[in-house]
């Protein structure tokens, strides 16, 4: 990408030092006449003394030159280099600032002189080696200096996961699961991209809607480390404990009100009653029944006095 680059960027100089060149050999600026009789020729030529019959000069005027000019602003530069321009808008990150900010000198490129690579910044004018030694080439990952967010998943890349990303890598290691067997560029096609699970996983339930496996109760490298938030949906426990669930979303108790989640707050924990009912009954009868289950029998579906029944 690098030599396109270069190459396109030396083809524009070349045009515009050659339509410079033009202007300088002509002298000053005309305009076709239709006014005058004549033949005119193909080029404004001097000749004995006077310019071809079909042309006329354009007045000059010295006060368009008597203010120094102002830097240009990235605007005006984008008004010529507009991929450029789009690229930083787009995916420039912390790049975007004042192009003369990188480029010192502006349209001074000869072809004869070869002068481009002097001319172009380097990497190492702002930068160290800010990802380490392992990784001090800068193009093999960020080959648009313009849009430097806009990383490739390449060979480079996918081999230098590691460097940046430790503790995921750790994480895969620590805790060994079917992701760990997967290479990061399968899920991540682009670098910075975050996959919906979806695209490989079903869903647990019709109409689950998840953003990442993490937000319910997976995290995604080690996914079998299950985690989950309070409010989590009690339908996606009933995914892997469903007779349990459907004892619990039919059952008459004040306990189907409560969510999963509320008794159990990490995964595989089993609460004592006395979490949530300290003391509910006498010291005496306590005492006779000290396991709430001997009469309760089902906390997911404890019998309950019903009305009527």
């Amino acid at each position: 990408m690098r030599p396109q680059l270069d190459n396109l960027g030396k083809l524009l100089a070349v045009l515009g030092m050659a339509a410079a060149l033009l202007l300088m050999n002509i002298g000053f600026a005309f305009s076709l006449d239709t006014n005058i009789q004549g033949d005119a020729g193909p080029s404004p030529v001097v000749e004995n003394g006077a310019w071809q019959p079909g042309f006329k000069i354009i007045p000059t005027d010295a006060g368009m030159y008597a203010k120094a000019p102002k830097p240009l602003t990235n605007v005006q530069c984008g008004q010529c280099h507009t991929e450029i321009y789009h690229d930083l808008k787009s995916d420039g990150g912390r790049h975007r600032f004042s192009c003369q900010g990188c480029h010192k000198r502006l349209h001074e490129y000869r072809p004869l002189k070869n002068n481009w690579q002097e001319l172009m910044p380097k990497c190492n004018d702002c930068h160290t080696v800010p990802h380490g030694k392992n990784m001090a080439d800068c193009w093999a990952c960020h080959n648009n200096p313009h849009a430097v967010t806009r990383i490739p998943m390449n060979e480079a890349v996918v081999r230098s996961c590691n460097f940046c990303h430790g503790d995921k890598f750790e994480e895969l290691r620590k805790f060994p699961s079917a992701h760990t067997k997967v290479a990061c560029s399968k899920c991540h096609t682009k670098h910075g991209f975050l996959p919906n699970c979806n695209a490989c996983h079903k869903s647990h339930y019709a109409g689950e809607n998840f953003a990442t496996c993490a937000s319910e109760c997976h995290p995604v490298h080690r996914p079998r480390e299950i985690s989950y938030k309070r409010d989590v949906n009690a339908r996606t426990c009933g995914a892997c404990h469903e007779k349990i669930y459907v004892r619990w979303l039919k059952s008459p108790s004040k306990h189907a009100a409560v969510n999963c989640a509320a008794c159990h707050g990490k995964h595989g924990y089993i609460p004592a009653c006395s979490e949530c009912h300290p003391q509910p009954h006498s010291k005496k009868l306590l005492d006779k029944f000290p396991k709430c289950l001997i009469c309760h029998l089902d906390p997911h579906d404890p019998p309950v006095k019903q009305r009527g029944r």
